[in-house]
């Protein structure tokens, strides 16, 4: 049974949801509508729906209702670029709790960015109490007590965090963690996409952000912080955002390296 149908009093007509089609399962029929491949395995990107300039094609495993409209404009490139380039990872926050509103709105718009296949596998872990980032943090330099760090750099976190600086989650009020299924392929790449678009869309509602390197790994071969962090049975952890109001706001963008490239 086909999972699209098309309005041909709507249809133009056009080709372009054939042509979009990552996984080649739809053809033109012979009065040039579009139909699916009986043979076909849809991989639910929304590609077709999404590129039909009349709204002429529906899928049934793609409801109306979760169907968002694109933006007719864009900004300027200009603006873009200075927006990226500007991006800070904030290690100083604000004492003040994220409105869950805010999380809910960031996760949103990570939830929709591109997976491996559209395999969509990505499962999120949120931490929005200050006293339970703290707690995670303790965790975590519990395991690096006795995992051989350079014995240096320990005694200087030890002496800051006694001081009430924290090393490992910077005094972050939440801190998002994405999971994905320990066999899948692509979880860290995919939860690496995720998690920058998450980023990107806290930064433009005010919030900073720094990723969680140091919880990130230590979940990995530390099974009290993955009890801490609630990580379900068969899920990895492959990244983490703390997230915050900022404390001081920057005002230029330093520099970095010159640009390394090869053109072939």
């Amino acid at each position: 049974m086909s999972q699209i149908s098309v309005d041909t009093a709507l249809c133009k007509k056009d080709g372009a949801c054939v042509a979009v089609c990552p996984a080649r399962i739809l053809a033109l029929d012979e009065h040039g509508f579009p139909e699916e491949i009986a043979e076909g395995n849809c991989i639910f990107c929304g590609h077709c729906v999404a590129v039909c300039p009349s709204n002429a094609l529906t899928h049934t495993g793609l409801p109306d209702e979760s169907i968002l409209p694109a933006p007719r404009r864009l900004p300027a490139p200009a603006l873009i670029d200075r927006f990226l380039m500007g991006r800070r990872s904030v290690r100083n926050f604000m004492p003040r709790p994220v409105a869950r509103e805010t999380l809910e709105a960031v996760l949103d718009v990570a939830r929709r960015a591109p997976t491996a296949t559209n395999s969509q596998l990505l499962h999120w872990i949120v931490v929005n109490d200050a006293a339970k980032v703290r707690a995670l943090s303790q965790e975590t330099m519990n395991w690096l007590r006795n995992c051989g760090v350079n014995q240096s750099q320990l005694n200087r976190w030890e002496k800051h965090c006694k001081a009430g600086y924290d090393f490992i989650l910077r005094g972050a009020p939440a801190l998002v963690v994405a999971c994905a299924p320990s066999d899948y392929e692509w979880a860290r790449q995919d939860s690496a996409i995720a998690l920058t678009f998450l980023e990107l869309a806290a930064e433009a509602r005010g919030l900073g952000a720094c990723w969680a390197g140091y919880v990130t790994r230590v979940a990995g071969m530390h099974a009290p912080l993955r009890q801490a962090l609630s990580v379900p049975e068969g899920y990895a952890v492959c990244g983490g955002l703390m997230l915050g109001q900022r404390r001081f706001t920057y005002r230029r963008i330093p520099p970095r390296k010159p640009l390394s490239v090869q053109w072939i």
